[in-house]
């Protein structure tokens, strides 16, 4: 079997989900209510919200993994959060 470890660091910590459509609902709602800019929450919504994950997913497939850098607060004072997805065969 294989499970899902996904962080957004300085955010959620490292947690272990069953599969990926466990991962991305968490994810996306410590994300969503966030000080994000718009043009950047409509990525992050693409790639992890409601109906999104199909990419990630496809990453995961072929590599293990896939992480992207959530930037939060005003253009000069944010600060940035790594999200990262693996995959990991218990």
């Amino acid at each position: 079997m294989t499970t899902v470890r996904a962080e957004i660091e300085g955010i959620m910590a490292p947690t272990l989900f069953p599969s990926l459509d466990h991962a991305l609902p968490v994810l996306w709602e410590h994300v969503r209510e966030l000080a994000v800019r718009e043009a950047h929450r409509d990525f992050i919504r693409i790639c992890l919200g409601p109906g999104g994950g199909e990419g990630v997913a496809h990453c995961l497939s072929r590599g293990g993994s896939w992480s992207t850098t959530l930037y939060v607060g005003e253009l000069t004072g944010w600060t940035a959060h790594p999200i990262t997805i693996t995959t990991r065969t218990p």
